[in-house]
């Protein structure tokens, strides 16, 4: 009984997942990767006490193909072992890979801050991919590696607001 209720909640969201897949209006953009978002999600990986987390990131796009997406991972415990990393990344957005334009990965690096003991400040590389569901709502997942003394790789799941 246990199993079926479980398989009836995955076929549930299946379904829901495929509806949400299917184009929602022909919409013809010039530049797929000409979008900007703000978005929260699940942050997972390395962050403090914690291997899950919030995650709060973005998109604004600066030129053809190139974006800044600021991001903010944390444990959400504030006290003296928490911690919280601030993410600046300059990232080359490739063109879609579908052809219905909605999953444009991206690669890049930048700037790592982590608030964790005395703090840490370094280089980062980072790559993920965005997915348009909508002309509005964007599901995203990032791969994050810091690097400083103690290296730390974490990623973010999550959906985004496009504007």
């Amino acid at each position: 009984m246990k199993t079926r209720f479980i398989a009836a909640i995955a076929l549930g969201l299946a379904t829901t997942a495929s509806m949400a897949a299917l184009p929602m209006a022909a919409s013809a953009q010039e530049k797929t990767t000409d979008y900007n978002y703000v978005g929260a999600g699940v942050g997972v990986g390395s962050l403090g006490t914690s291997d899950v987390g919030l995650s709060i990131n973005s998109k604004f796009t600066v030129a053809d193909n190139v974006s800044l997406r600021p991001g903010v991972l944390s444990d959400l415990n504030f006290s003296g072992d928490g911690e919280t990393v601030f993410l600046v990344p300059v990232t080359y957005d490739f063109n879609a890979v579908t052809r219905d334009g909605r999953v444009l990965p991206y690669l890049g690096g930048g700037v790592s801050v982590s608030t964790q003991g005395s703090g840490a400040v370094g280089p980062m590389v980072t790559g993920g991919v965005d997915y348009r569901i909508t002309d509005r709502i964007v599901a995203n997942g990032a791969v994050n590696w810091s690097i400083y003394e103690n290296s730390r790789v974490n990623g973010s799941i999550g959906l985004g607001y496009s504007f």
